[in-house]
């Protein structure tokens, strides 16, 4: 329920009867804030009268004065007053006019608002009262009695006494339940806008009388204006107050209000609240609380709470019958509340402070259809206890006890603090019993037996009449459809689905944007499997409500589950989800809907591992159901030791959720039925308080009981019983016997080294989650886990166990039928089956099973007869089965001799009726295009089986394989191949065989259609008779090698597959020899391995061609093993001459290789010396290289030396010294000063420095004469500049050796005249010292 603030014309301030009628009444009136008693003059004699003892039957006191007698009525006595009795003594005293009115005022404030509408209307209607009264009391009569027509008419709203009851609702009425309600509404409406008229009439003729006394009259100005305001002429209604009566009489009370009403309507709050607020201050008595909801109504509207609250509250204070306010409190302080903010007790306590505010106002009109739908919505939550108490047994859904009030069909009740049910009709069997306390439950109770036990049920009847009230209350369409989806929540809670749609669609009908009951009608469409309505009613939810998180969620699994575009499907889920990422349920519906797809497991189990870690975080448990998901989408991909912890992860969860049967061993264990150690979920260990010791002796199987028992039964174990003993050790009674020494023996079935002297037995038994039915299914998953696991003996245990538990359970015994077919005992799947038939005789799946085994067995007559029978049950889950197996039977019949046709029609007419109730029956799809395909209509079976595929997602695999017949007859090979390889992968991955034949012969079948589709390549390919026919050997081999590989996946001889692989080796023999005349190259070898194939072949065919003559059952023609067993001869002599042939040609080129070798290697060799001879002499040329670099760079070193001493000496020649006597000469003679200081150096003396000469040359050249050497200066220094710059090219290596010779030669010359020049620059010294 909404908490909005529903408010129309009838609920304003200014339409309140006695207020609005005391305040035209006092416009210029003070607020005083007191109310005058009714003084009624007593002008009649008072013999025979009883007026003057003031006893008329309501009270009243009569008085006396000089001027004579008085009747005084005081305010709180009205109430008690008859209107008659007080018409009567007005009427007889000759009351005035103003009396009257003043009567009729006092009535309105004790709120009889009819009865002072008739005492005034009764006043203006007679003349004697009206002749006698002055102008004014006229005008004021008059227009009080419009404006209290005006109140009465807003306020005038059927009872809805006329609708029915409540009991009519749960009866037989309910049938009807809607349209007698909308009958009696549109009813009492008629009626009710009659009434309002007739009274609206009547206002207007009093006003009109009082603009013919007085046009100038507030009194009348704000009677026109509520007028006015009533027939929402609001533009009329403000001229009459603005206008008029504000701008003639100022800001009086009734204009205030009526225009603040204005205001409001035109949905101008700021405005509203100003001028309620002005009122307020002005007439701070008067204006009433009325007045004080007007204001909190704006307030609300401008999302002003705390000043609407307070606004109410104040209203409450003035007025505490004021309806209005207590609605308005009540709703506020229920918005205000949170759970998750205050104290589970402080909630509880202001929950029920609201209930009692709400109450409250229902007590002072019980037709406000707002308090009314309030109070049903609280009692549709409420759990109302029912007296006495019940017992009830564990599995049974009867329940017995005391109660006080009987429950009736379609009650919900819960029974403790948990199980949660409905109340369904008796069926008349004996489980009920004579008892009137005894009823029967919807669901069985799944606890432990117990009695004493309280109960509580919905009072769904008091919420049916009050809604139904409520309706029937107003005429405003947003209200009455909170009212239809109150019934329709009713209707759904029970189960009544028809009836809820109804009300749900009628609520949305006159009140489109009200989302609750949008998204109640899509779940009902989603219950009537009307998707598609569903879905659009959704999305209209979402215009009006983009953010409601449960329509996006629900839109987008149906979306999935519609499979038209699932990309948009899940752009709704994931909206939901980041609009409330914390919400659980949110990402378990995603994981919901991902888990509709096969491809989008992975996805579905990581949403759900998503949901799990938001529900832990929250410390919510998570629901046994999440966690058994899980572990089957682990179980689909192939996380086989996930799926294992998933299931035990959900047995612990159905536990906890039943903790009176959690973990209740079989300590006889008589209940042992499961003892495998990969079911070690569902038995324990349990400790038998024995102690046994080795026993004397070498025999280590043998145990000795070392306890006091001395009985053979009272030892807690028997033969056959799982034992375990300290230390790990698992051992299996084999016997128990007592010796001849007291003790008791037990031997086990394995040799027991035991650790310690005597030890503990531990025997195995059942944990009792067996016992448990919400285990059952997850004992199912797990049993079946063990199958896919390649466990077949846990699994066959399982099965068996849940059958001696539960032994209606009908899907273990098909699941041990088809453990037992594929395991080839057909015998044992026949008994599995007959004990499923005798359970359930007319359970479809049983019967689909059956006929799915005749088929396995290819005896199609039973087969149809099952079917036919399914089909004649039309039951929806299985009908479109039945019929897709009565196709497939046909069309498996076409060879039937003259019924080609007709099978193949009947074929696709099954498929049909299959396709026209269901488009999405990817199945029925697939069957059409094998029969398109046989047509040879091979481009639409084609589209079909590319359809197939785009639907499924693959999951048909049978839709690849007929793709690759498809291509194949379009002789598009490679197309072909990669079909039947992706068949062969699905089906791999997948484990389920592909036909009704074994798991192997459907994959030989498949490997013999990849080879035929290389042997046909290969012939395609050969037709080209030229080069392009190479690849044509290659297929041939390929074809060989699937035909050998089907041949080893088939478990029988098959003569067929021989046949066709001696074929094979013919045709690939046969390829092989015409290379030649194609211009293909080929080997001897290839020649020789043909000629094998043929050998190998010929025996066989000549085998088959015997059988053949022997009349022995052979599938191919005696014509054809001739034409073959003769050709194959005849290609084994051509094959050994060509193989002859082909062994000279190689032997040929062999010895021409060998020739050319040798040739190659003597060149290699010639090669080599010659590169050998090179590298010495490169070696050589680089030794003298360097020898030469050493030597010359020995020469500068040499050269450095002397430049260093020359300077040294140069250096001490320029030392000055003293200059002695003339005679006194020293030894040698004294030097020229010009001789000393001498610098004139032949210009190539540098030169000489780079000389490459021999030491041998110089010293010959310096014993030349020198005489002439100043004629050779000039040539000799040009050639010292080349010699310079020759040895510094020799320096760097740069110069190459013959320039070297040409250019030592020249130096020798130039070092010649050098020794000359020095030789004459000496014996001029020697003449200077002689001087």
């Amino acid at each position: 329920m909404s908490g909005e603030l529903v408010t129309s014309e009838e609920d304003l301030p200014s339409n309140n009867a006695q207020e609005s009628l005391a305040a035209a009444d006092n416009i210029d009136d003070n607020d005083d804030g007191t109310d005058q008693s009714l003084i009624i003059p007593v002008t009649t004699s008072t013999n025979g009268n009883n007026y003057t003892n003031g006893k008329d039957g309501g009270g009243g006191s009569s008085a006396s004065s000089s001027s004579g007698l008085f009747i005084e009525i005081f305010p709180e006595e009205m109430s008690s007053i008859r209107p008659s009795t007080l018409s009567n003594v007005l009427r007889d005293e000759r009351a005035p006019l103003k009396t009257w009115c003043d009567a009729s005022l006092l009535y309105m404030k004790a709120k009889r608002e009819k009865e002072g509408c008739d005492l005034l209307n009764a006043a203006v209607d007679s003349d004697d009262v009206m002749s006698g009264s002055n102008t004014n009391d006229r005008l004021r009569s008059l227009a009080s009695a419009g404006i209290a027509a005006l109140a009465q008419a807003n306020r005038q709203i059927t009872d809805g006494s006329g609708g029915g009851s409540a009991s009519d609702v749960i009866g037989g009425g309910s049938k009807d339940l809607l349209d007698n309600l909308l009958e009696s509404s549109k009813a009492a409406e008629k009626r009710d806008n009659d009434l309002k008229e007739e009274l609206r009439v009547m206002a207007d003729t009093r006003f009109t009388k009082a603009d013919n006394i007085n046009q100038v009259n507030p009194q009348t100005w704000i009677g026109r204006g509520m007028l006015n305001l009533a027939q929402k002429r609001l533009d009329q209604a403000k001229f009459f107050f603005e206008n008029l009566t504000l701008r003639e009489c100022g800001e009086i009370l009734p204009a205030l209000i009526g225009m603040a009403a204005v205001k409001y309507l035109e949905k101008d709050y700021a405005g509203a609240i100003e001028l309620y607020g002005r009122a307020m201050s002005k007439y701070p008595q008067k204006s009433g609380a009325a007045t004080r909801v007007g204001f909190g109504m704006a307030c609300y509207r401008l999302g002003q709470i705390d000043r609407a609250k307070a606004a109410f509250k104040r209203a409450n204070d003035m007025d505490p019958e004021n309806v209005e306010a207590l609605v308005g409190i009540a709703v506020l302080e229920m918005a205000s509340l949170d759970s998750d903010v205050l104290d589970p007790k402080e909630y509880r306590a202001k929950a029920e402070h609201v209930i009692k505010m709400i109450s409250t106002a229902n007590l002072v009109d019980h037709t406000n259809a707002m308090v009314q739908n309030h109070l049903a919505n609280h009692y549709f939550w409420k759990w109302t206890p029912v007296p006495g108490m019940v017992q009830v047994e564990r599995g049974s859904n009867v329940v017995r006890g005391n109660m006080a009030s009987s429950l009736e069909a379609g009650d919900r009740i819960r029974i403790g603090h948990e199980f949660e049910t409905l109340v369904v009709a008796d069926d008349g069997d004996e489980g009920r019993g004579d008892d009137e306390n005894t009823f029967r439950m919807k669901d069985s109770w799944k606890f432990d037996s117990a009695s004493n036990l309280k109960i509580w049920k919905k009072d769904y009847d008091r919420v049916l009449s009050l809604a139904k009230g409520a309706y029937n209350s107003t005429n405003m369409p947003e209200v009455q459809a909170e009212s239809l989806y109150m019934l329709a929540r009713v209707f759904h809670a029970r189960g009544e689905m028809e009836q809820a749609n109804k009300f749900y669609d009628k609520a949305c009908m006159h009140s489109p944007e009200l989302s609750p009951a949008r998204f109640g009608l899509a779940q009902t469409l989603i219950w009537d499997e009307a998707y598609d309505e569903a879905a659009a009613h959704l999305r209209l939810l979402l215009g009006t409500c983009s953010n409601a998180t449960d329509a996006l969620a629900a839109l987008g699994l149906l979306e999935v589950k519609a499979g038209k575009d699932r990309r948009e499907a899940f752009v709704y889920l994931k909206k939901a989800i980041d609009l409330d990422p914390f919400n659980a349920d949110l990402v378990l519906i995603e994981a919901l809907a991902l888990q509709q797809h096969e491809s989008d497991y992975p996805l579905s189990l990581d949403r759900y591992r998503k949901a799990v870690r938001l529900l832990e975080a929250q410390s919510k448990v998570v629901p046994a159901d999440v966690l058994t998901n899980m572990g089957v989408l682990c179980h689909e991909t192939k996380q086989y030791d996930e799926a294992l912890e998933m299931y035990g992860k959900a047995l612990k969860a159905v536990e906890a959720e039943n903790p009176e049967s959690a973990s209740k061993s079989d300590e006889g264990g008589d209940g042992t039925f499961v003892r495998h150690k990969d079911n070690n979920l569902f038995w324990k260990y349990v400790d038998t308080n024995i102690r046994v010791k080795a026993s004397e002796g070498d025999e280590k199987t043998k145990l000795t009981v070392a306890s006091s028992q001395t009985d053979v039964e009272s030892i807690g174990v028997k033969v056959g019983d799982d034992i375990s003993l300290e230390g790990g050790i698992e051992a299996t009674i084999k016997d128990i016997s007592k010796g001849d020494d007291g003790a008791i023996n037990l031997v086990v079935n394995i040799d027991v080294d035991l650790k310690s002297a005597e030890t503990k037995i531990f025997v195995k038994h059942s944990n009792g989650r067996l016992e448990n039915p919400s285990s059952i299914s997850i004992a199912f998953n797990l049993a079946r886990l063990h199958e896919s696991s390649g466990r077949i003996v846990p699994a066959i245990e399982l099965h068996k166990a849940i059958l001696k538990q539960h032994p209606s359970y009908v899907n273990s015994y098909l699941r041990l039928a088809c453990i037992a077919r594929d395991c080839g005992s057909l015998k044992d799947c026949s008994e599995w089956l007959k004990n499923a038939v005798a359970v359930a005789p007319g359970n479809p799946e049983v019967l689909a099973l059956v006929g799915n085994l005749h088929l396995s067995l290819c005896d199609w007559a039973p087969a149809q007869n099952v079917f036919d029978q399914l089909l004649q049950q039309k039951v929806p889950k299985v009908e479109a089965y039945s019929m897709l197996s009565l196709g497939n039977i046909y069309f498996n019949n076409l060879n039937t001799p003259k019924k080609y046709s007709k099978h193949l029609q009947h074929a696709a007419d099954f498929y049909r009726r299959i396709l026209a109730k269901d488009k999405a029956n990817a199945y029925a799809a697939n069957g059409l295009g094998t029969v398109l395909a046989e047509k040879g209509e091979l481009f639409k079976a084609k589209e079909i089986f590319n359809r197939v595929r785009e639907v499924s997602g693959d999951t048909i695999s049978d839709s690849l394989l007929n793709l690759g017949h498809i291509y194949l007859a379009q002789k598009k090979h490679p197309e072909a191949l990669q079909m039947y390889q992706s068949y062969m992968n699905r089906t791999r991955s997948s484990g389920a065989q592909t036909t009704s034949k074994s798991q192997e012969d459907d994959e030989a079948e498949v490997l013999l259609y990849i080879a035929f589709a290389y042997f046909d390549w290969a012939r395609q390919t050969e037709l080209f008779n030229n080069a392009k026919a190479a690849p044509a050997d290659e297929r041939y081999q390929k074809c060989i090698e699937y035909i050998e590989m089907a041949m080893k996946k088939s478990k029988r001889e098959n003569v067929v597959l021989r046949y066709n692989w001696c074929l094979a080796k013919l045709q690939a023999a046969n390829c092989v020899l015409q290379k030649v005349n194609r211009n293909i190259r080929r080997t001897a070898q290839e020649v020789k391995d043909a000629l094998d194939g043929l050998e190998e072949s010929l025996p066989i065919l000549q085998t088959m061609l015997q059988w053949k003559e022997e009349g022995r059952k052979v599938a191919i023609s005696k014509g054809m093993l001739t034409g073959v067993v003769n050709q194959c001869k005849h290609n084994i002599d051509s094959a050994k001459s060509h193989l002859k042939e082909e062994l000279k040609k190689e032997q040929d080129a062999e010895t021409l290789r060998n020739f050319q070798r040798i040739e190659a290697e003597a060149t290699e060799k010639q090669r080599a010396l010659a590169a050998s001879l090179q590298k010495e002499k490169e070696a050589q040329e680089m030794e003298e290289s360097e020898q030469r670099a050493r030597k010359k760079m020995a020469r500068v070193t040499n050269l450095v030396d002397e430049w260093k001493q020359a300077d040294a000496a140069t250096k001490k020649e320029s030392t000055p010294k003293k200059k002695k006597g003339k005679g006194d000469v020293p030894p040698g003679g004294v030097d020229d000063e010009a001789g000393i200081f001498d610098t004139d150096m032949p210009a190539n003396d540098a030169s000489a420095l780079f000389d490459d000469s021999d030491d041998d040359e110089d010293d010959g050249d310096e014993a030349a004469d020198g005489g002439s050497a100043k004629k050779a200066e000039p040539p000799a220094a040009a050639e010292g500049e080349v010699a310079q710059k020759g040895t510094e090219k020799d320096l760097f290596g740069d110069s190459s050796s013959d320039e070297d010779e040409e250019i030592s030669k020249k130096r020798s010359s130039s070092d010649g005249n050098d020794d000359e020049e020095q030789a004459s620059k000496k014996r001029k010294l020697d003449e200077k010292d002689d001087e």
